[in-house]
């Protein structure tokens, strides 16, 4: 399996499971921008307060 195969399924799954949505499918902007859905806001809060404690 590639690296773009896997890729395009770990993007996949994000979508599905509401993790992240590319921009230009909510508000029709540029297709390379990215927006945390509620689950990745989150993901990235839970990670980033996990970082500040190793600290």
């Amino acid at each position: 399996m590639g690296d773009t195969t896997v890729m395009e399924k770990l993007v996949s799954l994000a979508k599905r499971r509401g993790f992240a949505f590319q921009s230009s499918e909510i508000y029709g902007g540029l297709g390379s921008v990215w927006d945390y859905g509620p689950l990745g806001v989150e993901l990235k809060k839970n990670l980033r307060e996990r970082w500040w404690r190793s600290m």
